[in-house]
């Protein structure tokens, strides 16, 4: 079964995340390193609390998805990028 759903998974899903922070100064700093080297991305940010009257315990998870055949160019780019 896990074989067919990752075959599924791979005719109609062409993203895959490759990173993932709650800090916002990481998450703009990899998607500067993606950037220099060309890699194409997409965001997804993910908040939690802070809704109406601004309860505590607000934060927010920053993800980042690449193109699959980009996978390894962007994992490079992320772990051994020093700017």
């Amino acid at each position: 079964m896990f074989k067919l759903k990752e075959f599924i998974k791979s005719l109609f899903v062409k993203w895959e995340m490759v990173y993932s922070t709650q800090d916002a100064t990481k998450h703009f700093t990899m998607l500067g390193r993606l950037d220099n080297k060309g890699i194409k991305y997409k965001t997804k940010t993910i908040s939690f609390g802070g809704g109406y009257g601004g309860g505590e315990g607000f934060s927010a998870s920053y993800q980042i998805f690449v193109l699959r055949d980009t996978i390894n160019k962007a994992n490079e780019a992320i772990q051994h990028s020093k700017y």
